[in-house]
């Protein structure tokens, strides 16, 4: 059995490892999910919509893929993850924005998603790290060494709030993420990266020269996931555009060229978890996510 969360393996309900108590659930239904469980690693500065990306995905969940997917539920899978769940969506619902993480190591976010169109059912283990996690290779040690052992890791970036030069800072995420990982002894190249540019509402700079992302994104019919192989075609197709605009806009090469290099392989993804910028804090209009399954279909994609 895999326990969530020290992510070593253990033979019993109590974890042999760390001594957490296993869910109930989580070890009941074990073996019923198909394959490794998928590791959410959300990797970004402060700042950049992590934790609202997150509500987004399962607010998602909810409202989008039951309807793309007939058959398909999220269950939480402990007391932590349901009250996670119902306070963000109801802060989100009301017009506010959850609180960024706060500085210390993340209990994870345990779900079922089941009966998954070509996928069958997953076990999702979710960490939401603090953005101080990723200014160092001591913080990943410290606060996010749990990415040693996905074999999916997100970058969740927002191009509105990188610092100047921004391929300057998008270099150094990723320097110091392969130093963290190398420091914890753990190798990149096992691992599949997704870069998701989140508040992708308001790049429009790109909307003129990338007309496949800008079509992707205002296209927000759940009918589209009804097939994902086809639907995975198209985020292919995305990821290749976005690609080019890293190279090309934001001249990043030395991102693109490392990433490459130090990873399985790379997928590029944009979302909108709120639909629209909020203001002062708080939701002008409801909140409508635009492509935050993306990541997931990714993520399923490569494990």
């Amino acid at each position: 059995m895999f326990c969530p969360y020290c992510l070593q393996n253990t033979g019993t309900a109590v974890c042999s490892n760390c001594k957490e108590t296993l869910p109930p659930l989580y070890v009941q239904n074990f073996g019923r999910p198909s394959g490794s469980p998928l590791i959410l690693s959300a990797v970004g500065f402060s700042g950049h919509g992590k934790t609202v990306y997150l509500a987004g995905l399962l607010h998602a969940m909810e409202q989008e893929l039951t309807l793309a997917w007939p058959q398909f539920y999220r269950q939480a899978l402990d007391m932590d993850s349901v009250l996670t769940v119902q306070s963000n969506l109801s802060m989100l619902r009301r017009g506010e924005l959850p609180e960024s993480t706060r500085r210390n190591f993340p209990r994870p976010s345990l779900h079922l998603l089941a009966n998954i169109p070509r996928f069958h059912s997953k076990y999702l283990i979710a960490y939401d790290p603090p953005g101080e996690a990723f200014d160092s290779d001591e913080g990943m040690e410290r606060y996010a060494h749990f990415v040693q052992r996905a074999r999916v890791v997100v970058f969740l970036v927002s191009l509105l709030d990188l610092e100047e030069p921004r391929e300057s800072t998008l270099h150094r995420l990723i320097e110091t993420y392969v130093l963290g990982m190398s420091k914890m002894k753990a190798k990149t190249r096992n691992q599949d990266l997704i870069v998701a540019f989140t508040k992708a509402d308001r790049l429009y700079e790109m909307a003129a020269t990338h007309p496949l992302v800008l079509k992707h994104l205002q296209n927000g019919s759940p009918q589209r996931l009804q097939d994902p192989k086809q639907y995975i075609k198209e985020l292919k197709g995305v990821s290749d555009e976005l690609q080019r605009f890293v190279e090309q806009d934001l001249g990043a090469r030395s991102f693109t060229n490392i990433t490459r290099q130090q990873f399985r392989s790379v997928s590029y993804c944009a979302v909108s978890a709120l639909g629209s910028p909020p203001e002062d804090g708080h939701l002008a209009t409801a909140m409508n996510p635009r492509c935050v399954v993306d990541p997931l279909v990714w993520m399923l994609e490569r494990c």
